[in-house]
């Protein structure tokens, strides 16, 4: 068939099935993206076995929010585990602690193989790649998200509908409330602090950081330009260690301590003085409470003194402590001239007769007040104005 034909064989079936509302569109070129989903529908999926359930679901609410989780094992055995979000949490940010708690419980359980179920179509989509996460904190909830599945044989994350994961959301609603109703049939923990935090604000080696300079000598080998700094530094970090891309001070009868900065450290002290364990003590009590619990910074114990100091409570219901610093001694003194005592000022500028000293003398028993002007200082001169005054008192 010539193109004559061909174009009117097109004509004759265009007038025929125009009755149909049937249009002609030329075929268009075959993108890679055809290919792409060719690859994707035709593709054996991964037979995976002995992998774990992982339901999960997170809610917000005005004093926090609450996170719920339902554990399915390879023998068919349920657990649920709700944490109780105890700071500022948006909707989304609650289904990330949901997920993140979910992901940790499992692989403590010792699970290599996890199908993470949520009903959060934009958390399931962004740790999926299919959204974009832009706000700086989904963006670190995300980087979060991605350093634990890495510690996974396999993951994989599913989203379904609200009904089906109605389990989760009983054990989150559940877990956010504090009346005395609340249920103890599963584990439930409190969050004081987003998960994040750590990402967000506590860097193990800042640039401006006193950690800074060992970090990067153990690390680098690279000391400060300044030659004193660089002595400093070089036996410094003999006292400290790198473990896991943190900074640790070692010592020969203790644990390894790692080391924060001064953010962190602020943190810590308003935990173990007056957290959920706190028990306001002292600070010498409190710096050792600290390096029981492996932490370490270099002015501890003088922050521990001054954050005692300004802690409301401890000033307002601590124990005042009336016992003097050293045992108390009367001074008896029977009669009136029997003892004195004696303090001289000065000097001070130089009056008539060039005196510029004054002799103050305190009767004991009647507290009598003597003073005297005196150029010079020795014992004879403070002897004889004594004597003077005490015969003038007893004459009259």
């Amino acid at each position: 068939m010539n193109k004559p034909e061909a174009a009117g064989r097109m004509v004759q079936w265009a007038i025929e099935l125009s009755q149909f509302d049937i249009k002609y569109r030329p075929r268009m070129a075959i993108k890679a993206q055809a290919l792409a989903d060719f690859i994707v529908e035709f593709t054996i999926p991964r037979n995976v076995e002995n992998i774990w359930t992982v339901n999960t679901d997170g809610l917000s609410t005005q004093r926090g929010g609450g996170a719920g989780i339902v554990i399915t094992s390879l023998e068919k055995n349920v657990l649920k585990y709700g944490v109780q979000l105890k700071f500022p949490v948006t909707n989304n940010e609650a289904e990330y602690e949901a997920l993140l708690t979910g992901l940790r419980v499992a692989r403590a359980l010792g699970a290599e193989n996890v199908v993470l179920k949520s009903d959060s179509q934009l958390v399931i989509g962004q740790v999926r790649g299919e959204y974009e996460a832009n706000e700086a904190r989904m963006q670190k909830y995300l980087k979060l998200t991605n350093q634990l599945i890495s510690s996974f044989n396999y993951v994989e994350f599913v989203q379904i509908p609200r009904d089906q994961n109605a389990e989760a959301d009983e054990v989150a609603r559940n877990a956010s409330t504090d009346s005395e109703s609340k249920r103890f049939d599963w584990k439930t923990e409190e969050q004081n602090y987003p998960s994040i935090q750590k990402l967000q604000t506590f860097s193990v080696h800042t640039d401006n950081g006193w950690t800074s300079p060992i970090f990067t000598f153990l690390e680098e080998g690279r000391l400060p330009p300044d030659l004193e700094e660089a002595k400093k530094v070089w036996k410094r970090a003999a006292r400290f260690t790198i473990l896991n891309d943190e900074l640790y001070k070692r010592g020969y009868s203790q644990l390894y301590l790692r080391c924060v900065e001064n953010e962190e450290a602020r943190y810590i002290l308003e935990e173990v003085h007056g957290g959920i364990c706190g028990d306001h003590t002292g600070a010498k009590s409190l710096v050792r409470k600290i390096m029981r619990a492996g932490y370490f910074w270099p002015t501890m114990q003088q922050d521990a003194a001054d954050f005692v100091k300004t802690c409301d409570s401890c000033q307002r219901y601590g124990n005042v402590q009336r016992i003097p610093g050293e045992k108390m001694t009367t001074i008896s003194s029977p009669w009136s001239f029997a003892q004195w005592g004696i303090d001289i000022m000065g000097p001070l500028p130089p009056g008539k007769r060039q005196v510029k000293f004054l002799l103050v003398a305190i009767d004991y028993f009647t507290k009598w007040v003597e003073t005297e002007a005196l150029a010079t200082i020795t014992e004879a001169k403070v002897q004889d104005t004594k004597d003077d005054h005490i015969r003038q008192r007893l004459s009259v």
